[in-house]
């Protein structure tokens, strides 16, 4: 019992700052200028989306976040959520063709989960 909520724990340390990251996932990938997207609403969703994945699979993704994180500060001279457009967009550009398999899927799973829920988000305000 002591090894699970000490994992518990470490998880939810690790999940804590991953909002700015998902934000800057998003902005990088889905806005452009011909749409609108709901930046904010979309990456919470998204983060919620996160922290109600089971155990391994949430702790993966919050590593593979924060490591995407820190990789903007070795490519880049600052983290990926205090980057500019342009850089985030280098990063996620190399992210998505990177030799490993985990962090090209980190950004598949942003892209495409963020466009269904941007999507669902201008689907639910057009008619209600």
């Amino acid at each position: 019992m002591v090894w699970g909520t000490m994992f518990y724990t470490f998880t939810i340390e690790a999940c804590m700052g991953i909002e700015p990251v998902v934000r800057g996932l998003v902005e990088g990938l889905l806005v452009d200028d011909q749409h609108s997207v709901a930046v904010d609403h979309t990456a919470a969703v998204l983060v919620r989306q996160i922290y109600g994945m089971p155990g391994l699979m949430r702790f993966g993704m919050c590593v593979l976040l924060v490591v995407f994180d820190l990789y903007g500060l070795l490519r880049g001279g600052r983290r990926f959520r205090s980057q500019s457009m342009s850089a985030k967009r280098a990063r996620i550009t190399e992210w998505s063709k990177a030799p490993i398999g985990p962090c090209r899927d980190m950004v598949e799973f942003h892209r495409k989960m963020g466009t269904f829920v941007a999507l669902s988000l201008e689907y639910e305000e057009l008619h209600s």
